[in-house]
């Protein structure tokens, strides 16, 4: 216990750059240290723990199972580090405006619910967010950062995923229990109402890949063209939606809206943030898209930020 209390803490980052590359030449060269202050540091360490964190294999070296578990939660801790030290050093210097642009069906369901943390870190950034059709975002040439859905890969413009969507339905609780707590077979929703944001070609297909084409027919329907308003409808329990784990996530885990069927289909595409070239050397922005991509857990994404 006295020698926990003592961790040394610098030991870690090494352990850190070791455990990511799996070598420690080449945590070395990051740390611009040399090969047997890597080991010592590393040793230091594991006498500290009292247990083995890498083991020899041939001339390299790989974590060991105590390993695995120490490096998957010191590496999660120095992101956390990292993030807030990024957000402290700059929302004190980056201000002025910035301009974002996104569908109204990503701003009414995720934006709306999560951009108040980008607000709380950087109150000197003033947002403007502009509601636009899906296809016209990566077009947009007066926008600091866009999100759109699509295979991404537009031209002059920087982009990466942020999620790949796949779609299933979703009702709320009560509209559940209210149809005697059970839907087993996709024909069983002929007793609920269908939400569609598109022509109804979404919820057809779904029903074809789930083993029961032409089970839309014999339920009823209500139209919109919104997929937010159709997620908005089924939380109120007007009837069931087909709809992502990204844009629902949060309205899942406050329990408003459940998910009768495990089965999903892709939806062919996901969210990108696109950014052109001008906007992506502004600091605002550049804080905005590290805000997003770790928002999405898009860590390989952000250290690939040019």
């Amino acid at each position: 216990m006295n020698s926990l209390r003592n961790l040394p803490l610098p030991t870690l980052k090494t352990f850190e750059a070791a455990a990511r590359h799996q070598s420690f030449t080449k945590a070395a060269a990051e740390l611009a240290l040399t090969d047997s202050a890597v080991s010592h540091q590393i040793r230091r360490l594991e006498e500290a723990l009292g247990c083995s964190l890498f083991e020899k294999s041939g001339r390299s070296v790989v974590l060991s199972d105590a390993g695995r578990i120490f490096a998957k939660v010191v590496s999660a801790a120095m992101q956390d580090i990292i993030g807030a030290a990024l957000r402290l050093s700059d929302a004190g210097q980056v201000q002025g405006r910035l301009d974002i642009a996104c569908p109204p069906m990503f701003a009414n369901t995720w934006l709306a619910k999560n951009i108040h943390e980008f607000c709380r870190d950087h109150p000197a950034i003033e947002c403007h967010i502009r509601l636009v059709e899906n296809q016209r975002v990566h077009e947009l040439s007066d926008i600091d950062v866009g999100v759109s859905f699509g295979a991404g890969g537009w031209a002059d413009r920087w982009s990466t995923l942020l999620a790949h969507v796949n779609i299933t339905p979703v009702c709320s609780p009560v509209l559940f229990d209210s149809i005697g707590g059970s839907l087993s077979h996709p024909s069983d929703l002929h007793r609920v109402t269908l939400l569609h944001w598109d022509d109804g070609s979404e919820w057809r297909r779904w029903f074809f890949e789930a083993g029961a084409p032409g089970a839309d027919q014999e339920a009823r329907h209500l139209y919109c063209s919104d997929l937010g308003m159709a997620i908005d409808l089924a939380v109120h329990g007007t009837g069931v939606a087909l709809v992502s784990d990204t844009l629902s996530g949060g309205d899942f885990r406050r329990g408003i809206l459940i998910k009768p069927f495990p089965f999903s289909i892709d939806a062919f595409g996901g969210w990108h943030v696109v950014c052109n070239t001008a906007s992506m050397h502004r600091a605002g922005a550049r804080l905005f898209l590290r805000w997003l991509l770790t928002a999405f857990g898009r860590d390989i994404a952000l250290e690939a930020l040019p």
